[in-house]
């Protein structure tokens, strides 16, 4: 290397502190890996920085034992250079900096960078440099290339272009996680000890970067499971709560059916007697007795149905087709539709097969539903009902979900409302006990299965019920 003046060494030094200072400066912004690499990769081929040729990055994959090309920065020919360093320079005058696209755009147009990114070496079978540098951790600087080929692996060896070129590992705490090359023109670009020793702190804040890369994804899927075990917890709790709730409302229902039921039951009776008692002449009475023969039957189907959401049911199993059962649904609640000017619809899934379930109870349950959708269009409109499989698997019964899906353009439900749509006694309704979604939601879930409503205020309600199903008895 030819001998430099002081003023130059100052100069020559002077710009590599900066370059160094630049590079640690970049690797506290929120740039991704790619982008601190690139720059660290660049700031090293740069005229203005250390003016080496060509830069190599190559990364080791635990899982194949091979060291991969990751990232070139340099040249193939002298023409090339002068474009992508007034690429660089242009990229670096935008306002928002080199960002992460930009950048992926002026490598595309970097043959060189292609082919570093096709080089793959085998680690235990390798022979030579780069592959002795994952094997001894240390630096290695091999003056001429052209008289040391023996010591480069041959695949590396046909990208060199330059007469020296230096390996530096990517130090970990326990492991080697790739290699930084550096390919010098000679001259006063040559590289001597203290050189590799300045290479060595780039190939440091390599080491960094990626390690810190991977310390940020390790955190990223801890957060995020984190996340996971916290809804899961969240929902636990919700169901645990919602078990109390049943078990405090279990606790009432005796009483209630004792103090309600049964006067209820007497005045039923005592109704009848007065309805025969009374003559048929006088229509006024008549009418006042249905009056109360309605509230107190509306009554009793209230507490009725106190009693079945609060107390644990015990279902009755056999196999039964649900499409059958809502078609006994629609037929139930066909008059009543057209009464109100709605049209019901049936697209009923014929691969769904005969399932295990509580017959009556799921009765209950699309009946349920079916009633909310009637009573939310009390001026006409449409009722589609759509049943199906949900599987990822080819074979539609092992392992997979029957969905009833009930889609209604009424008057939806408002936003501040959704998250209440289960709890006992809640109705948006101006007459309703807000027993019946309560009631859906428990006979699904005493069936493995689930409730989900999307709705929007003005813009009707889906509601999809969803259970394994479950072809045999276990």
């Amino acid at each position: 290397m030819k001998e430099e003046n002081p003023i130059q060494e100052l100069l020559r030094a002077n710009r590599e502190l900066l370059a160094l200072y630049d590079i640690n400066r970049l690797l506290q912004t929120p740039l991704n890996t790619e982008e601190k690499l690139y720059i660290i990769l660049t700031s090293l081929t740069v005229d203005d920085g250390f003016g080496y040729s060509r830069a190599y990055l190559m990364l080791t994959n635990e899982q194949r034992n091979t060291l991969e090309g990751w990232l070139g920065v340099g040249p193939l020919a002298g023409d090339e250079a002068r474009e992508i360093w007034e690429g660089v320079a242009a990229l670096e005058e935008e306002d928002t900096g080199p960002g992460r696209k930009n950048i992926a755009d002026l490598l595309e147009r970097a043959p060189f960078d292609f082919k570093v990114r096709n080089f793959s070496v085998h680690v235990a079978r390798g022979t030579g440099y780069p592959v002795q540098t994952v094997i001894s951790r240390r630096p290695r600087l091999i003056k001429d290339s052209s008289t040391g080929k023996d010591n480069i692996h041959p695949e590396f060896a046909s990208l060199l272009s330059s007469p020296q070129v230096a390996f530096i590992p990517l130090l970990s705490k326990k492991k080697v996680l790739g290699v930084m090359a550096v390919e010098s023109p000679g001259g006063d670009r040559s590289i001597d000890d203290t050189r590799l020793k300045t290479l060595t702190i780039f190939g440091n804040l390599a080491a960094i970067a990626l390690e810190n890369s991977k310390l940020y994804h390790t955190l990223e899927d801890k957060v995020a499971t984190l996340e996971r075990v916290n809804r899961e917890l969240q929902e636990a709790q919700a169901k645990i709560l919602q078990l109390d709730r049943l078990a405090s409302m279990g606790a009432i229902a005796a009483g209630v059916a004792h103090e309600i039921k049964n006067p209820l039951n007497s005045l039923a009776i005592n109704l009848h007697l007065l309805k025969e008692e009374v003559p048929h002449s006088s229509k006024e009475l008549q009418k006042l007795i249905d009056v109360v023969e309605k509230e107190a039957t509306r009554l009793g189907e209230t507490v009725m149905e106190f009693l079945s959401y609060s107390k644990q049911p015990k279902l009755t199993l056999a196999v039964s087709h649900p499409n059958k059962i809502i078609e006994e649904v629609v037929g139930m609640l066909e008059f009543q539709g057209e009464h109100q000017g709605i049209k019901i619809t049936s697209n009923l899934d014929g691969r769904v097969p005969e399932m295990v379930l509580d017959e009556k109870r799921m009765k209950q349950a699309f009946l349920n539903v079916m009633i909310n959708a009637i009573q939310a269009m009390p001026s006409g409109g449409s009722l589609s009902i759509k049943t199906g499989m949900n599987s990822k698997s080819a074979d539609l019964i092992g392992g997979c979900h029957f969905y009833a899906e009930f889609r209604d353009n009424g008057q939806g439900i408002p936003k501040e409302c959704m998250d209440r749509l289960f709890d006992p006694f809640f109705t948006t309704k101006e007459e309703g006990t807000g027993m019946g979604l309560s009631i859906v939601d428990s006979i699904l879930r005493f069936h493995g299965g689930n409730v989900f409503i999307e709705s929007a205020s003005g813009k009707g309600t889906t509601v999809t019920l969803s259970m394994p199903a479950k072809t045999e008895f276990s």
